[in-house]
């Protein structure tokens, strides 16, 4: 018997993540290839598929927005995007599919992409990295799922108090600009549309999810002003 979720309508849980495998070995094999080509050539697949902020905003290289997704600075770069989408998204894939995964994965990166862009629209710095995407698929599992236990930050935390975690430290980091190496406004961008794709999903749950994260999120701050008074 199929079920029916959302405004996607009849869809049956995917029983096997392949969508998040396959885009863990393509970011794979792309970071290798990276690692052992030449410094021209590696220098000259960066320039041709990285996201340019003000490259972007004038149309050109449009197809950037997805290519970036899937360029890594470097070993560690990947490693902890590697970790964060494995973490995350074997357990989103396998809750709403693996079309609908798929979706969620390249618009969050999308998204996040030109959000950066428009925040950023004189920068000629290229960017790259899966994170904007990965957000997004945060996002969802913090609404959907928000007790389930991730270990995308490496340390096992509860999707609800994870997703209150990365609001409040993008959120600040981005109004304070701290740490300019790291695209903030990208993975407000991408957490964002992860927010609304949630609930085109399933409502119900998004919306259940939320008052969660509220309630937890109002906890937590009395619990802080009792322990630790100004």
């Amino acid at each position: 018997m199929e079920s029916k979720r959302g405004m996607f309508g009849a869809s049956e849980r995917a029983r096997q993540p392949t969508a998040t495998y396959f885009l863990l070995l393509s970011m794979a094999l792309i970071t290798a290839v990276l690692s052992v080509a030449s410094d021209s050539l590696a220098t000259l697949i960066f320039r041709s598929f990285s996201l340019v902020p003000n490259m972007v905003l004038r149309g050109g290289d449009i197809y950037t927005l997805v290519t970036y997704m899937f360029l890594h600075s470097n070993w560690m770069h990947f490693a902890l995007n590697a970790v964060a989408l494995l973490a995350a998204g074997v357990v989103v894939e396998r809750d709403i599919g693996s079309d609908r995964f798929v979706v969620l994965f390249f618009l969050s990166g999308i998204v996040a992409g030109l959000v950066h862009s428009i925040a950023y629209p004189s920068s000629g710095i290229p960017v790259v990295g899966a994170s904007g995407a990965i957000f997004g698929v945060i996002a969802v599992l913090f609404l959907l799922m928000p007790f389930k236990i991730t270990f995308a930050l490496l340390v096992p935390l509860p999707a609800v108090l994870l997703g209150i975690l990365l609001i409040l430290t993008e959120t600040y980091s981005a109004v304070f600009g701290l740490d300019p190496t790291i695209a903030h406004f990208a993975h407000l961008g991408g957490f964002a549309f992860g927010t609304l794709y949630a609930f085109l999903i399933d409502a119900k749950r998004a919306t259940r999810g939320l008052l969660i994260a509220v309630l937890v999120y109002l906890t937590l701050y009395l619990l802080s002003r009792w322990l630790l008074p100004l």
